[in-house]
């Protein structure tokens, strides 16, 4: 078991939840949501479990969640450890969560996740099919990130194996505690799932073709890896996404 001060978790957080908001104030002033009084085309319904990447908190996911409540979707954020803990606890812990909400509301639920978040999601629909409705995906890699990034991951890595609580070890990136997890981001995909893989060629964190998926539709939208937070192209293609499956849906019941 790993020690931690006092407090630690609680100092980790709030510090990771002012650079959220910060990052996000900042990227928003550049790269902004789609506006308060837009229009709203593509309206949808069901629960939508919004999954943060690497360091991100709460804060960095609102701007997407404000837009997806919007929309008529019950929006149901996940952040727990900041995306930086052991990555098959964290998948096993949302697999619960996301049984827990189809049971509660009677009906499949539908993954959005950034980065690392999309990661988690494919995760979890390859251990849960019969409880997801539909995978959406923003900036995911599923094999490589950037240099940078790698060089990053690493040392959080070793930092973690060293005993830095809160953060995955070597063994999540090379030995068998997350083997399942990794082999799950290349795995074939369940047929009757719809999957879209939305993703930037001008990905500084991401090479785009890492994003790209064989079992998914891929969708090109221009953005940074941090805009992707904020940007109104972004969300507007994701209430697309979903909302195309939300109307197909309707007509099967018809039907």
């Amino acid at each position: 078991m790993r020690w931690s001060p006092p407090g630690w978790n609680a100092v980790v957080g709030l510090g990771l939840a002012t650079v959220g908001r910060a990052t996000i104030g900042y990227t928003g002033l550049r790269h902004r949501s789609v506006g308060p009084h837009e229009d709203l085309p593509h309206r949808g319904r069901g629960a939508v479990v919004l999954i943060g990447g690497l360091c991100e908190t709460g804060p960095c996911l609102e701007p997407l969640g404000r837009w997806l409540t919007r929309l008529g979707y019950d929006v149901r954020t996940y952040t727990l450890g900041a995306g930086m803990g052991c990555s098959q606890r964290t998948v096993d812990s949302l697999v619960r969560r996301v049984r827990t909400i189809a049971e509660e509301t009677g009906e499949p639920v539908r993954i959005v996740g950034h980065s690392r978040g999309g990661q988690f999601g494919r995760a979890v629909g390859a251990a849960a099919p019969e409880s997801v409705a539909q995978l959406v995906t923003i900036g995911t890699p599923f094999d490589r990130v950037s240099p940078v990034m790698t060089a990053v991951t690493w040392g959080m890595a070793v930092a973690g194996t060293a005993g830095m609580p809160g953060l995955f070890g070597l063994e999540c990136l090379l030995g068998r505690c997350c083997a399942a997890f990794r082999d799950s981001l290349r795995a074939p995909w369940p047929t009757d799932i719809p999957f879209t893989s939305i993703y930037s060629r001008s990905d500084f964190a991401v090479p785009w073709h890492s994003s790209h998926d064989p079992y998914a539709r891929n969708v090109v939208v221009p953005s940074g890896h941090i805009a992707q937070l904020t940007s109104a192209a972004i969300q507007r293609a994701v209430a697309e996404e979903l909302a195309a499956v939300v109307a197909l849906e309707g007509v099967r019941a018809i039907a």
